[in-house]
């Protein structure tokens, strides 16, 4: 079915009106706040079409229409108007964004926050997990003659510290040596690529370089290092409560769905996981969680130089302000990118 530029017109008025108050829109409505020079009738039987073929739905007991998810899609797919904010927006969001954190995760958690009070929805964020970061470098601490601290940098700045313990104490100098060994052998390289074999090598070769026992090195050991130094990357979960302003969810039952969900780090994994490219718009029914069939989800993709690391994005009512999250959150995804970068240089 061709929708006419007239049914366009008339699906994006209604798709306006019902963002701005959660009701349902009527024919009467659009008639006298939007020009379409036809009659009242005229556009019932208009939206009456639009009905019909999927895109808007008529709630129990009321003589208005809502926009449909179908209606929805077509809208952020065709109608919607330009998503990109406007330089005063821009210019204020960099200037809210004064993070001072220089690590990661603090980046991450400030822009999540501040994504939640931008929108006024429920934002969520992943950290890199740090096996796609590479290895800047490695730094040995003494903390007591048996036990050294293990600081492990990336370059995306992730930074992941571990204290083990040693058979043998070993003084500053010979675990500078150490450090500065593996430094040389390992610096830019993925993490994923520091497989056992490599580290069974470099344990070798620091047992003929500085007269050590294999044993001192268990630290090295393929298995203590992926133990000391893997990560499933966090989610970050901001502004939560604001799921519970919207009219939609004053339904005890609907909430408690969505918070089911935003209660359950692993679902929002799945969630921000699953999402593909550099923005991801899921509306409604589209979402593979059932518990959230009355929300969309914007989610954008943020990078490290031009490495995909994580994802930030909202969650929120399908009668969401499209084109502002849009623009909003795909704005947020390049700010941290740009910061991260920054920082970590």
């Amino acid at each position: 079915m061709e929708i006419t530029d007239r049914k366009k017109r008339i699906l994006k008025a209604i798709i306006k009106e019902y963002i701005m108050t959660a009701e349902p829109v009527g024919s009467r409505k659009l008639t006298r706040r939007y020009n379409f020079d036809v009659s009242s009738a005229t556009i019932r039987n208009e939206m009456a079409d639009l009905e019909e073929f999927g895109y808007l739905e008529q709630p129990h007991r009321s003589a208005g229409r809502i926009p449909s998810d179908k209606g929805y899609r077509f809208y952020v797919d065709t109608l919607m108007d330009s998503n990109k904010l406007s330089s005063t927006k821009v210019e204020s969001i960099w200037k809210e964004y004064n993070s001072k954190h220089k690590e990661i995760q603090g980046l991450i958690e400030d822009a999540s926050q501040l994504l939640s009070d931008l929108t006024k929805y429920t934002s969520l964020a992943s950290s890199p997990r740090i096996q796609e970061s590479s290895f800047e470098y490695l730094k040995l601490v003494p903390v007591t003659n048996r036990k050294i601290l293990l600081v492990l940098v990336t370059d995306t700045g992730i930074v992941k510290d571990k204290l083990v313990e040693v058979p043998s104490s070993f003084n500053q100098n010979k675990l500078e040596d150490i450090s500065r060994f593996l430094n040389q052998r390992l610096h830019g390289l993925p993490l994923y690529e520091i497989d056992d074999g490599l580290l069974t090598r470099l344990s070798q070769d620091l047992v003929n370089r500085l007269n050590l026992d294999l044993g001192e090195l268990d630290f090295l050991s393929p298995t203590a290092f992926k133990n000391n130094f893997s990560s499933a990357g966090k989610i970050y979960l901001e502004g939560t409560t604001y799921i519970l302003d919207q009219p939609e969810f004053s339904d005890i039952d609907k909430i408690k769905n969505v918070l089911q969900v935003l209660e359950h780090e692993a679902v929002l994994k799945e969630i921000l996981g699953n999402s593909k490219g550099d923005l991801q718009i899921s509306i409604g029914s589209e979402n593979k969680c059932k518990e959230i069939k009355d929300c969309s989800i914007v989610i954008a993709t943020y990078h490290f130089g031009n490495r995909p690391i994580g994802k930030i994005g909202v969650l929120g009512p399908t009668r969401m302000n499209y084109s502002e999250v849009v623009g909003t959150v795909k704005f947020m995804s390049k700010l941290l990118s740009n910061y991260l970068t920054n920082k970590v240089e």
